[in-house]
């Protein structure tokens, strides 16, 4: 098969001379190439990769050629490879040598390749001969040596290696590299060219790079060894240990243990004996900066932080952030220096070593701001001025609770660095500080929070102390959990055994202080069945009820043609089902609710009859772009049990093409009623166009001389009638026989679970005399004086909260009883039913069971829109400062620790108690979504006062001040007579 496609290929003469040529220049050029070999002039040579070598043979059929014989089958009749394809590796390299693109070193072969197995050496002219033909890579090598005795070196000495200098060493202080690791790059050189040139060469290709890199001397080369698998890992995470601390301001230096390899101690590349556990590391000089590398081999030199010289720094500071050349220069620059060093350290023992003393700000701290970091400080604030968490971390109890096991943690990272950063803000004596090391680690545990993006204050504050309780998790293995059904059981069992199912896994701090616990209740809208369960919170999240005047607008019909078009108030914030917002309805427009009938009249789609478990909210967002209808029913109706409704369109007939009335509506009619019945039914519907009604025979009269009642058919084109199975069906007639019309929908919907069941009512001939069909309905309307009208009326049922609606302010009371409303679930979230068998749009309460000790709230400010875009509720919400009285919107009054003391007849439910909260802390939001500001406040536990926090700007305030429209976390305690007693009691449990 191969030949008899090798046959078909014609050749020209032309290609065949050509091809030819080649052959035989080759021939002429390979005789000479030892000659030129040896010449002295030639020191530069080309890899050819054997098998295209091969290859090309074959195509000139080279061998018979040159033997001038008759030239073999593949002779111009194959495809070649590029030349040195096969021989060519992609690796990551760590920079090109200069010049970029021509120099050798920079084409990497593969390795342990060998010669006349592999690949062959040829020289320029024998290189320029071939690719004067192909095109292809080329590989060159120089030669050592003169003479006979010259030798081409062409497997490289190939090595791992990393390159320095202060913008990479930046980006790992700021964490912004991206896998945190070095990538795992190599370069290569031949082992006998001397270490200076090869530094000089290097010194060259520093220049192709862009930054202000110094002119001469700006490199220097060192070996790193470890002994461990991956020593590019190995080596970033020594330099980012370093490195993590140090501001933007700071030099980017940092120790590294390994040798500075230099000609002095080395005068060829081979005798440095490089091996597969070494990392060479190329440092580049910045021409303003001082070098990054610290060794104790050589003398620190940089720009003095006080005088600006560029000299040797022997005198650094206890921060070991900055360096002086003499005592006089630290001298001089203590007071600029003071205000960022950083004396007290990170480590676990400088921390430690952290108490309060008289020189303690104790709180009264600002937060520099690293770049849209507001939203972290403002966060940040709240939690350091939780004081029964703080006085926990000033008394060093973290230290002995790290669960180094958890693999939910951050084996104690993350809460050290919270840690450090509290008992700075309490015991320092700094009124700015700089949390460069908090935000690192933040960034580093939560992806979220890495790089300099505005983010939500309440997002940031339960990633912190999610982090610290999952860092402090007293239970080191956590059991399986069962958890029971509801059952019917009373709420308190029910409490007490998730409570403990939920200590069983989780116990922290942060439980002990924060957690508290919801009941959450979900009832399915066609059983009404009821599912409780009780779920731990840290953070309870408050709906803001809506000020804005609402509206809904409908038309209610008498009957199939009179409507009026009504609009009244429509309370958003009460989100309830369908059938009791008819309720509602049936009040206003005095007509008992189960005489109505609602539906959404879609201008171009089918009719939505609607769900009487739907929320009302719900059907006012579908009905916006539609008509919601409500119809009064007739007194047959109300007696008929199963009830159909059937969506109608009348038409008529002009010019050979159906034109529609826009008369639509709804028929409720029985299942089990014939077609018959059905036909008649509607003709008693239009009685009052036909003046002679009780004289007339619909079927031999009416049917078809004044209208045709025809199914609307091919809803779906793609596929036949419904009706009459065939494809190019324009509207089925409605027969006049004895079939049911429940049976022929049923049968209908088999055959397409999704169609429409429609009926069009196509008028042939006005039963009006001398009034055009077009007018027909008009004439109608005229003749029987039909209103209709537009109406907008008041809600006499409706009940606000008691917001002051004038000043446009609700009251945190008002939030807390707006959240405990049942809401109906979306599509997208519902819930399984275990009567119904199926997943519903349950209907969902949250109420809060138990309240912790301290108990913070979110206030939903920003709220979606729709799918794209979010609103910020610029609401004002009015809390108190002190007594906030939770006890009307708590279940049980008892904190969760009292449980254990807690049974079904002795509880917070059946005693239950005053609940008074005190706010300590606020975190506020200003501006809008995505360009905004936050802020905190919080009141001093020392000096009980309240203080304004805005980044690092501290000021002192007013009481009154606190409250404003941009509240959007609130941070309250609970005021208890022996508050202290049982902060004592947490500490004193803490240290057993």
């Amino acid at each position: 098969m191969e030949e008899q496609k090798l046959n078909e290929i014609q050749l020209s003469q032309f290609a065949a001379d050509k091809l030819k040529k080649q052959a035989l220049e080759y021939k002429r050029l390979q005789e000479s190439f030892s000659k030129r070999f040896s010449s002295n002039n030639n020191n530069q040579f080309y890899i050819l990769s054997l098998n295209w070598l091969n290859q090309w043979k074959k195509y000139v059929s080279y061998d018979e050629i040159v033997a001038n014989k008759a030239p073999c089958l593949y002779f111009g009749r194959i495809t070649l490879d590029r030349i040195n394809d096969d021989l060519q590796e992609n690796v990551m390299k760590c920079f090109l040598y200069d010049p970029i693109k021509t120099h050798p070193w920079n084409t990497f072969m593969k390795q342990e390749c060998q010669e006349n197995v592999d690949y062959i050496v040829i020289d320029k002219d024998i290189w320029d001969f071939f690719t004067s033909y192909y095109s292809g890579i080329s590989i060159i090598r120089p030669s050592n040596g003169n003479g006979k005795d010259k030798q081409v070196a062409v497997n490289l000495l190939r090595f791992k290696c990393v390159l320095i200098y202060p913008i990479i060493i930046k980006q790992i202080s700021l964490d912004r590299m991206y896998k945190q690791t070095f990538e795992s790059e190599v370069m290569q050189v031949d082992r006998n060219m001397k270490l200076k040139d090869y530094q000089e060469l290097i010194q060259n290709t520093v220049h192709t790079f862009q930054g202000n890199f110094k002119r001469n001397n700006n490199v220097r080369i060192w070996r790193y060894v470890t002994d461990q698998k991956d020593p590019y890992k190995t080596l970033y995470n020594e330099i980012f240990k370093q490195v993590t601390q140090l501001d933007n301001k700071d030099d980017m230096c940092f120790d590294l243990i390994g040798e500075l390899l230099t000609h002095q101690q080395y005068e060829y590349i081979e005798d440095i004996g490089i091996i597969d556990t070494n990392l060479i590391v190329f440092e580049f000089k910045d021409d303003y900066k001082p070098w990054c590398i610290r060794n104790q081999a050589i003398k620190v030199e940089g720009k003095c932080e006080s005088c600006n010289g560029f000299r040797v720094l022997s005198f650094p500071c206890i921060c070991r952030k900055v360096a002086y050349c003499s005592e006089q220069c630290k001298q001089n620059n203590y007071n600029y220096h003071s205000s960022r060093c950083d004396k007290h350290g990170s480590d676990d023992e400088s921390i430690k070593s952290l108490i309060i003393t008289s020189t303690s700000i104790k709180g009264i701290v600002g937060l520099s701001n690293l770049g849209n970091t507001c939203f972290m400080n403002s966060g940040t604030q709240c939690i350091s001025n939780s004081y029964p968490l703080v006085e926990y971390f000033l008394k060093n109890l973290y230290f002995n609770e790290i669960n180094m096991d958890n693999p939910l943690g951050t084996q104690g990272q993350l809460v050290k660095k919270v840690g450090s950063l509290i008992k700075k803000i309490w015991c320092g004596d700094k009124k700015i500080i700089t949390p460069t090391n908090y935000k690192k680690a933040v960034g580093q545990f939560q992806p979220m929070f890495k790089g300099y993006h505005q983010h939500d204050s309440s997002e940031l504050m339960t990633f912190v102390l999610d982090g610290i309780h999952e860092d402090l998790n007293r239970v080191k293995k956590k059991p399986y959990v069962e958890t029971k059904d509801y059952d019917g059981r009373s709420d308190f069992i029910i409490a007490k055994e998730s409570w403990l199912n939920h200590l069983a896994r989780n116990q922290s701090i942060i439980v002990d202080l924060m957690h508290g616990q919801y009941k959450s209740t979900l009832k399915c809208p066609t059983c009404q069945e009821v599912s409780i369960t009780f779920d731990p919170y840290l953070m309870v999240q408050l709906g803001i009820p809506s000020l804005k005047k609402r509206t809904i607008s409908f038309k209610f019909y008498l009957d199939l043609f009179q409507y009026t078009s009504m609009t009244i108030p429509f309370d958003k914030n009460k989100n309830i089902p369908f059938k009791e917002y008819l309720k509602h309805l049936g009040d206003i427009l005095k007509i008992d609710s189960q005489h109505l009938f609602g539906y959404i009249a879609n201008k171009y789609t089918s009719y939505e009859f609607l769900d009487q478990n739907k929320s009302i909210i719900e059907i006012r967002k579908s009905s916006k772009k539609s008509n919601l209808c409500f119809r009064k029913l007739t007194q047959e109706e109300i007696q008929i049990k199963n009830k159909l409704p059937i969506q109608f369109s009348n038409k008529y007939y002009e010019y050979q093409s159906k034109k529609p009335f826009y008369q639509a509506g709804v028929f409720i009619i029985d299942g089990q009623m014939t077609l018959k019945q059905f036909h008649l039914f509607i003709f008693n519907n239009f009685k009052l166009f036909f003046s002679e009604y009780n004289q007339l025979n619909y079927q031999n009269q009416v049917l078809n001389q004044y209208y045709t009642l025809l199914y609307k058919t091919n809803q779906n084109y793609l596929n036949p009638c419904a009706f009459c199975n065939n494809k190019i069906c324009n509207d089925c007639e409605v027969k006049f026989d004895d079939q049911k019309v429940e049976q022929i929908k049923n049968k209908v919907l088999k055959i397409d679970k999704n169609f429409n069941f429609e009926i069009v009512i196509l008028w042939k001939q006005s039963p009006f005399k001398q009034v055009r069909l077009s007018d027909l309905f008009e004439h109608y309307v005229k003749q029987y004086k039909i209103e209709v009208q537009d109406t907008q009326l008041t809600n006499p049922i409706s009940k606000s909260m008691n917001y002051n609606s004038s000043q446009g302010n609700v009251s945190l009371y008002d939030c807390l009883q707006y959240s405990q409303m049942p809401e109906q679930l979306n599509k997208e979230n519902t819930w399984y039913c275990k009567v119904c068998k199926e997943h519903v749009q349950a209907f969902k309460s949250m109420q809060i069971y138990k309240a912790p000790q301290i108990l913070i709230f979110i206030l939903k400010r920003f709220k979606a829109s729709n799918r794209l875009f979010k609103q910020k509720l610029e609401t004002q919400v009015d809390f108190p400062i002190n007594n906030l009285d939770m006890t009307d919107y708590l279940i049980n009054s008892n904190i969760p620790s009292e449980f254990q003391n807690e049974n079904e007849n002795l509880n917070g439910e059946i005693n239950k108690k005053k609940v008074i909260y005190d706010l300590y802390a606020v975190s506020n939001h200003f501006g809008g979504l995505g360009g905004g500001h936050y802020t905190a406040m919080a009141k001093n536990k020392f000096t009980n006062e309240w203080y304004n926090f805005d980044d690092s700007i501290v000021n002192q305030i007013s009481e009154q001040n606190v409250v404003s429209k941009s509240a959007y976390v609130l941070c309250y305690q609970l005021r208890t007579d022996d508050s202290k007693n049982y902060q004592d009691k947490i500490m004193q449990r803490m240290k057993e």
